[in-house]
């Protein structure tokens, strides 16, 4: 047996961020900002010699760390991919238990029912009420070397798509809430099967226990392909404690891990013309020998002589020992407590288990240790006489007890048991799509049902394989008369039988009725089902829709309906955007930082092939998450036209997204998002106050609508969209480099631009003829003007005339044609921007132009085309600042000035070709890109696999950011605090938050390396904390979490420079604080936020403690004051007090026999009162010297003044402020002085701060900052400075009579003209900045003009 501590083994990978919760409490909380950064993930080592204690930033840039992960429920099961029979070593044998979860029952209601579910690294705790996360685990420890080793060797590690083979997955999770504890299987990602156990203490992983440490050595081969295929429940069993504890029991967890060698082989399709050959042990044994060619001859003689090795075998401990070469199958008892685990037995299926290969496994109802295994005879074994497929083991003597002989080898193999009500009967689904119900007490068959694939468009399934069994308990379908039982299939669908026997009057045979079954319930086929105990709900997950459903069965014909649910993407989203983001016409502001409600905050999300849905997703709540309606009664009108499944509802969706845009302004009058789709013509107006497609259809009039007519050009299909800032208006970009403009409420085309695109009708041509008005006809309007015209001038007097001016507008219109074609596009319209005020608009397209346009004539600029240095593929504009950024083909940005008309910055591309210039620019084609809300950052993200953050203003790279899998879409929260990224393979959403907003952040010169993001990874919901506690209750004080301070961040060592304001790099330069802007101008409004901060009503007083809650020493409680008591009051008075004050005597005394001393003077119950009275005025004279000890200080800033006037440098104290939130400066600075009254101690503090603002006013440092600091100072003092000021301007006549002066009043003068000072200077920095200010504006302005 080989264990690996969690502990010890992080040395031996990276590991992953663990504590994005502290970040996103740092991210929402701008009270505790900086106390939270210091509290950051943990993050991982970049080398197996550097800690995480040296290393407290690794796993972010500067900027971003990882936040928290979105739309992530389940594992995706790698059986629904084809793919992976590629590259895994593995069949689908150890498939079988990925993903399932565990279903903890608290109670008799199904609200204190908890779910643990496996997701990738980690697993999750739900709770049934709501289906939200509650408890999400940390990364799980490696494996051992040996199998990572073996991983490599077998799977192609080059192939990007499967890169980071040192990542673990988690494959089956059983929680104990009694013992706050959870022991998971797990194995590396790419080995594609569970060779690891690992013991977990609530969220902390504590032992991770080999299962095959026989392996270690050996190389590559069928023989040597174990994996872990199921783990049983065994339940509870009493074990001694060790240590402090030695002598007491405990309960521990006692668990039965099936383990299984597969005998398939799968061989790469690359070496296979593509097919996959699968064959038995016999086909391939000479790669056996080849395998084990570089073993000892000491291996071989044990595997080929059973009998001679039988000693040595006997003296190898349990899990260590070889298993023989007959034997497929292996059990470990394992036994888990509080703080350990460990292997105590070990039972290998030789014997009548012999060619036996296991899948599955159940503990049966009432048999004492002794579990059912079900699975299939080898392939070898198969084809000889007729073998089991079912086995009872007793696990305590290693026996087998029995071998099932009532299924025949014709039901395929068993992939499901299930304990049925019934003693002594069990259910097991086959891969035949068979459900058999098994009495095992007498090996026979009580009946069967039979589940077949249905037949679709592709292809026909005539097998269905069972993947789950249910059987329902509660009271309601006792009272009905019915036995309910649900199987799941691999089709997705659920069948609910009853089980009560019905006779047929023709045949006299018994047959069950199939009550209800529903189609196409997971994407990929259900992974696992279960009726919660004694209630009609039904929980189920799939094995690749990332869904969690909850059913109700209560309606009169058993039916049933979808009562609470999470889904998310089926494939890794494409297209991500924030719902109405501020830089794209001031949508909603949700910023943190200032105290506004971040929950608002919402993402768009647009699914990949094969997922046609859009959904919403709230980065705050997952409550909020939801999908997009596509149209009422889908599925009705699906089974109305015969369409079966999931393929027959995809023909009724929309096509995959292609491009979305929205507008708040009008949201509450009609639709606010348009959509384009991928091969379609046609744009769609949704409403998402509705969250559905609930507006018109946007085409042209000849388009046709039905599918069964013919369908528009392909040079009409759409690219692009864009929405006026207005609301009212929409554009759509075509392949044929056309763009059509569309009013959103009617759906009536507006033109196109160019304005000659868009051809008549005939009915529009009748309309035109008959003069009949259209509004909004761009047409009509230019024919109007063009009458108009006419009217106004001089009309021909002859023939010559009349045709000199058909001339002259022949020429003008051919000169505007050719206009016009100059500037159009000759290929594919990639993006779109409108300005803020509806008169331009910038189009840029795959024939490298970009043209701008006229809203309203819809005729080009002057200067259009304006041609790019590469063809265009994406254009992101930001209204303020009216810029436009546009990605090409050569990996570079272009910034466009839309006012100047040129383009002003340039990042990225060809330009920088040679080696050493690579680092400026992507390497990649430019997935997508977004501005941040100031407008003065762009984000890109390449295939490359990295995001780049280029500072516009001065054309400078400020972050550089790499990840294991390509970003494909990114998005900017509405202010710019959370960054959200979709990536390739990964069905769920990134969020990272901005360091910036909680932290000082440094972008000093551009990185030279890019920095290696962690992956972030689900949080669980602060709202459920009262669910956490209850999960939890259990929990011992003993088995407290480890402290984690070297983890989670207490160390400061993390290259930020701790608080050190940036230093000017020339003298006289004034620099900015880079505090985060909550730090500084709250102080401004310090007023109005106690103001609206103020509690509304009087604090209640408490409830009183429940009766069972013990009364503990020390603890003061206003609910012991009864009325009974006033007999005892003074005496209880008097004891209570003398307790105290021995208390704190212990505590805070000096003398080290003080105890001593009042242990003898309390057990001589004679003293004399001479010794009483001495030993009451000994503690007396002790509490005066505890108080004389007691130093008074006014506050700690005031002390920091002292010290730093001494060392004539006041630059701590700005530091220690800098350090500090808004209401902690404004206590620090109103403590120097409480009023006139307080002048005698005050007025030196006061002058101290004083000389310090003159010195930071004087070195230009932290500019901003420092004048937040002085604006309290004089909003605090601001009395009794004017107070000093006049008192010194009376007495200046009464100090002239007298001829000398008080030294009071000297102090008063110095600390007036020390003000005096401060103002001139600040007065002085406040000029010099506001002209550097004006004089950089008039530059730029010239410089703009120049362009």
């Amino acid at each position: 047996m080989t264990v690996v501590s969690s502990k010890s083994s992080s040395s031996k990978r990276k590991l992953r961020s663990d504590s994005n919760s502290t970040a996103a409490s740092a991210a929402t909380d701008s009270s505790s900002k900086e106390d939270a950064s210091s509290s950051a993930s943990s993050q991982p080592e970049t080398s197996p010699k550097t800690s995480s204690m040296q290393i407290d930033d690794a796993g972010s840039s500067r900027l971003f760390q990882p936040h928290r992960s979105l739309g992530l429920l389940t594992a995706a099961h790698p059986a629904a991919n084809a793919k992976n029979l590629s590259y895994s070593p593995s069949s689908h044998l150890f498939l079988s238990k990925r993903g399932k979860f565990h279903l903890q029952p608290q109670g008799h209601s199904s609200e204190e029912t908890f779910v643990t579910v496996p997701l990738g690294e980690r697993f999750q705790i739900l709770t049934i009420s709501k289906l939200v996360p509650t408890l999400v685990s940390r990364a799980l420890p490696p494996s051992s070397e040996h199998h990572r080793m073996r991983m490599m060797r077998s799977v192609d590690t080059s192939n990007a798509q499967y890169s980071g083979g040192d990542e673990e997955e988690m494959h089956q999770a059983i929680s104990d809430s009694s013992l706050s504890v959870t022991v998971a299987t797990h194995g590396p990602k790419l080995l594609a099967r569970a060779v690891s156990v690992t013991l977990y203490s609530r969220t902390r992983p504590l032992v991770c226990l080999d299962a095959f440490p026989f392996l270690e050595g050996k190389k590559t081969g069928r023989k040597n392909r174990w994996g872990i295929v199921d783990m049983i429940n065994l339940g509870k069993r009493r074990m001694a404690m060790t240590g402090e504890k030695e002598g007491k029991m405990e309960n521990t967890l006692l668990l039965a891990v099936v383990c299984a060698r597969d005998d398939v082989v799968i061989t790469n399709k690359k070496d296979n013309g593509g097919i996959d050959v699968v064959g038995n042990d016999s086909d391939d044994e000479s790669d056996d020998e080849s395998d084990l060619a570089g073993e000892s001859n000491q291996i071989t003689s044990s595997s080929s002589s059973s009998d001679s090795s039988e000693d040595d075998e006997d003296s190898i401990a349990g899990s260590e020992r070889t298993p023989a070469n007959d034997c497929y199958g292996r059990v470990l008892i394992v036994q888990a407590s509080r703080t350990s685990m460990k292997i105590i037995n070990t039972v290998d299926l030789s014997g009548i288990g012999s060619n036996f290969i296991p899948h599955v496994g159940l503990h049966p109802a009432t048999y004492v240790n002794k579990i059912l295994l079900g699975g299939r005879p080898t392939n070898t074994a198969r084809n000889g006489t007729k073998q089991t497929s079912m086995i009872l083991l007793n696990v305590r003597s290693g026996k087998m007890l029995h071998s099932f002989q009532c299924l025949s080898n014709s039901d395929g193999i068993i992939t499901t048991l299930e304990q049925s009500p019934a003693v002594d009967t069990v259910a097991v689904g086959t891969s035949t799509g068979s459900a058999h119900l098994i009495n095992t007490l007498h090996d026979v068959e009580l009946f069967a049902l039979h589940h077949k694939g249905k037949q679709t468009s592709k292809k026909l399934s005539p097998d269905n394989a069972v993947s789950s069994i249910s059987f329902r308990t509660d009271g309601n379908a006792t009272r009905q008369g019915v036995a309910p039982l649900a199987v799941g299939c691999d089709d997705g669908s659920v069948s609910v039988w009853d089980l009560t026997p019905v006779k047929d009057d023709n045949d006299g045979t018994t047959r069950r009725t199939l009550l209800t079954q529903m189609e196409a319930t997971h994407h990929g086929g259900v992974s696992k089902l279960q009726y919660l105990p004694g209630e009609p709900l039904l929980l189920s997950t799939g094995m690749a829709s990332n869904s969690v459903l909850l059913h109700v069965f209560d309606a009169p014909d058993h039916s049933g309906r979808i009562l609470r649910q999470r889904k998310g993407h089926t494939s890794p989203p494409r297209l991500l955007r924030y719902l109405h983001p501020g830089v794209g016409g001031g949508g909603i502001l949700a910023n943190a930082s200032d105290g506004t409600d971040a929950a608002s905050c919402q993402i768009l999300s647009c699914g990949g092939p094969g997922d046609l849905s859009l959904r919403l997703f709230s980065t705050a709540r997952t409550n909020l998450d939801k999908e997009y309606s596509q149209g009422p009664g889908l599925e009705r009108k699906a089974k109305k036209l015969g369409l079966v499944g999931p393929e027959g509802r995809a023909e009724l969706l929309l096509p995959e997204v292609a491009g979305l845009a929205t507008s708040e302004a009008r949201s509450r009058d009609w639709g606010d998002l348009v959509t384009i789709h991928k091969d379609h013509a046609m744009a769609y107006v949704w409403s998402t106050k509705r969250g559905s497609q609930t507006g018109p259809v946007l085409r042209q009039p000849q388009w046709n609508v039905s599918a069964m007519k013919k369908r528009p050009p392909r040079s009409a299909h759409a690219t692009s969209v864009a929405i006026s800032g207005c609301g009212n208006f929409s554009l759509i970009g075509t392949v044929g480099g056309v763009v059509y403009k569309y009013n959103i409420q009617s759906g009536i085309p507006r033109g196109s631009f160019p304005r000659d695109a868009t051809s008549l009708t005939e009915e529009e041509e009748r309309r035109r003829k008959k003069c009949i008005k259209v509004a909004g006809d761009v047409g009509r309007t230019m024919r109007m003007l063009e009458k108009n015209s006419m009217k106004g001038g001089v009309m021909p007097s002859d023939i010559d005339q009349a045709e000199r001016d058909r001339i002259s507008f022949m020429e003008a219109e051919e000169k505007r044609k050719a206009i016009v074609q100059r500037a159009s596009h000759e290929g594919a319209v990639v993006g779109i921007a409108i300005d803020s005020l509806n008169k331009t608009v910038v189009t840029v397209g795959a024939d490298s132009k970009l043209v701008l346009w006229n809203f309203v004539t819809h005729m080009p600029n002057k200067k259009s085309p304006i041609m790019l240095p590469s063809p265009a593929t994406k254009l992101t504009h930001v209204r303020d600042s009216d810029l436009a950024a546009i990605a090409m083909r050569d990996f570079g940005v272009a910034v466009f000035d839309c006012s100047s008309l040129s383009i002003v910055r340039y990042f990225g591309g060809s330009r920088y070709a040679s080696p050493n210039e690579m680092r400026l620019s992507h390497t990649g084609p430019i997935s997508d890109m977004g501005f941040g809300p100031d407008g003065r950052k762009l984000f890109t993200s390449s295939l490359d696999g990295t995001i780049r953050v280029w500072d516009v203003p001065t054309g400078l790279c400020v972050d550089w950011m790499s990840f294991a899998s390509p970003p494909t879409s990114i998005a900017l929260s509405p202010t710019g605090e959370f960054l959200a990224t979709s990536h390739v393979g990964h069905l769920g959403i990134s969020l990272w938050c901005d360091k910036s907003f909680f932290r000082m952040v440094l972008l000093d010169g551009t990185p030279s390396e890019p920095a290696k993001m962690n992956e972030p990874q689900p949080v669980a919901e602060c709202e459920q904390e009262e669910a956490e506690q209850s999960l939890s209750i259990s929990m011992p004080r003993s088995v407290a979490v480890k402290d984690d301070s070297s983890v989670n961040g207490d160390n400061d060592e993390d290259g930020t420079n701790d608080g050190v304001p940036p230093q000017a790099k020339e003298e006289g330069l004034i620099t900015l604080s880079g505090l985060p802007p909550g730090h500084w101008k709250n102080l401004f409004h310090l007023e109005l936020v106690k103001e609206r901060n103020k509690p509304k009503e009087a604090p209640q007083k408490p409830p009183q403690a429940p009766f069972f809650l013990q009364w503990r020493s020390g603890i003061d409680s206003s609910t012991n004051d009864d009325a009974d008591n006033t007999g005892n009051t003074e005496t209880s008075a008097t004891n209570d007090s003398s307790n105290k004050d021995d208390g704190w005597d212990a505590v805070w005394s000096d003398d080290e026999n003080g105890d001593d001393a009042d242990d003898n003077a309390d057990s001589n119950e004679e003293a004399s009162d001479e010794a009483k009275q001495a030993k009451n005025d000994e503690t007396e004279s002790t509490k005066a010297t505890k108080r004389r000890k007691v130093m008074h200080h006014r506050s700690k800033l005031a002390e920091l003044l002292q010290n730093c006037s001494e060392e004539d440098s006041y630059s701590g104290v700005t530091r220690y402020l800098s350090t500090m939130g808004p209401s902690s400066i404004d206590v620090e600075i109103s403590s120097l002085c409480y009023g006139a009254h307080d002048l005698d101690d005050g007025l030196h503090l006061l002058h101290l701060a004083s000389l310090w603002l003159v010195e930071a006013c004087e070195s230009n440092q932290s500019f901003e900052a420092v004048n937040a600091y002085l604006h309290r100072f004089l909003h605090v003092h601001g009395n009794v400075i004017i107070q000093i000021d006049t008192d010194l301007k009376e007495s200046e006549n009464e100090n002239l009579s007298e001829g000398a002066e008080d030294p009071q009043k000297l102090k008063l003068k110095e600390f007036a003209d020390t003000i005096s000072q401060l103002r001139e200077k600040q007065r002085a920095a406040s000029n010099r900045l506001q002209g550097k200010m004006q004089h950089t504006i008039c530059l730029l302005r010239h410089l703009s003009r120049m362009v």
